[in-house]
């Protein structure tokens, strides 16, 4: 046993992340981890949140009246430059959550001003900031040109992602597609808990803490990993998450443990983590993206649906109720792979050409991951996915229909 009790553990562990990432060139080194919030009231303050209020459509009046606050956290600051997150709070009750982005504030002979992430006002904010606030990664993953130099998640319903948590493991889908709220559409969000309670990162990228407890990462919150493909990812009700303040993170890292925090507002029925997809700084849908070689389905009510894997199919437990069927992490599915949908059969017949005039030379099992070298139409097949001519040529050199294929996207490769 430790001689040390867990929070001093925890602080200890923090803080030799945020050096590693400073010696390595994550995360400026002349900035601060663990900033303290700004002021009510003050300048800086009334001007990010003024920010975040017009984001979410809300005046102060209304917000306030529903329960809601604005909250400024600035992870880093230095002489009239400051960066951080800025938060539109929730009331304490279901199907309510939290409004985040990521701010930059410069202060001038006027004031301040404040920009949010993903907007071209922050684009051209950061262009002037030093590389101690912000650094040439995060002006690309933050600012509008992520759209234009990472455009994978308009290209392709395969997020490159893998579940949150360790592969091999099984957690349960306790919630099915919902929305980020709840019931609110697109439903970008999908709750899981069992296993070891570990949330790890399903895609490498930066990682930021939105929201936690007690501003300095120890006790909870909502953790934020932005991927660079044009999908960003959302943890919400962590026990204990790390403050990556920006720093790179790999796929698989440790975030935070599932919990039922609720620090920016909300509700956690039960232990979990609430796991959210954005394009970039909006919310998407998971409904028929994939993530873990499972693809998400919804039902017309949030909370249900269920997720397949080829033709396994696991039930979400519903709303609000620590239950569910077990997902196995099978890892992320790359933009070259698909897996094997036979359509509630056992297995796909191979062959030596794109249509099934060829002969059959093998045979692939249901759920099984295929490698794609490049397509052409052939004979015109329906599967789960709907009615399609194009054939895949794998890797070794056989053919499948692509209507027994789930690639999310239309081809993938050249044309052969």
């Amino acid at each position: 046993m430790s001689a040390y009790p867990p929070m001093v553990r925890r602080a200890f562990a923090a803080a030799m992340i945020t050096l590693l990432a400073v010696l390595f060139g994550a995360i400026p080194a002349r900035t601060s981890a663990a900033a303290p919030p700004a002021a009510p009231g003050s300048s800086m303050y009334e001007t990010v949140s003024a920010a975040i209020l017009q984001q979410a459509q809300v005046s102060r009046a209304q917000a306030t009246a529903a329960g809601r606050h604005t909250r400024v956290d600035v992870q880093r600051q230095a002489d009239d430059w400051a960066f951080g997150s800025a938060v539109l709070t929730a009331p304490a009750q279901p199907d309510q959550y939290p409004t985040g982005r990521m701010f930059l504030a410069h202060r001038t002979g006027r004031g301040w001003q404040a920009a949010l992430d993903g907007t071209t006002e922050f684009t051209a904010l950061a262009s002037q900031a030093p590389a101690t606030i912000v650094s040439a990664r995060e002006r690309q993953v933050l600012g509008r040109a992520a759209v234009t130099l990472l455009p994978t998640a308009d290209t392709t319903y395969n997020t490159g992602l893998r579940l949150p948590f360790a592969l091999g493991q099984s957690w349960r889908l306790t919630g099915g597609p919902h929305g980020w709220n709840g019931s609110d559409t697109p439903y970008s969000s999908i709750d899981l808990n069992g296993g070891d309670y570990r949330v790890l990162a399903a895609g490498s990228g930066n990682a930021y803490l939105m929201c936690d407890g007690n501003s300095s990462g120890q006790y909870g919150g909502w953790v934020r990993v932005y991927h660079g493909s044009g999908y960003t990812t959302d943890y919400y009700h962590l026990w204990s998450p790390v403050n990556y303040n920006g720093g790179a993170v790999a796929e698989g890292d440790f975030l935070g443990n599932t919990g039922r925090d609720v620090s920016c507002g909300g509700s956690a029925p039960y232990r979990h983590v609430h796991w959210a997809i954005l394009k970039d700084t909006t919310y998407t849908s998971w409904v028929t993206r994939s993530a873990g070689k499972w693809v998400f389905i919804n039902r017309s009510a949030a909370y249900g649906g269920y997720a397949l894997h080829g033709s396994t199919r696991v039930n979400a437990g519903g709303q609000h109720t620590d239950a569910g069927g077990l997902l196995y992490n099978y890892g992320a599915l790359d933009f070259n792979q698909g897996i094997v949908d036979a359509n509630d059969d056992t297995g796909i017949n191979k062959r030596s050409g794109p249509g099934t005039g060829y002969p059959i030379v093998g045979s692939v099992a249901d759920g099984e991951t295929v490698t794609i070298s490049c397509w052409r139409n052939g004979t015109t097949l329906s599967g789960r996915w709907g009615s399609t001519a194009v054939w895949n040529k794998l890797t070794d050199g056989t053919w499948v229909s692509d209507a027994y294929i789930y690639t999310g996207t239309d081809t993938i490769g050249p044309n052969c």
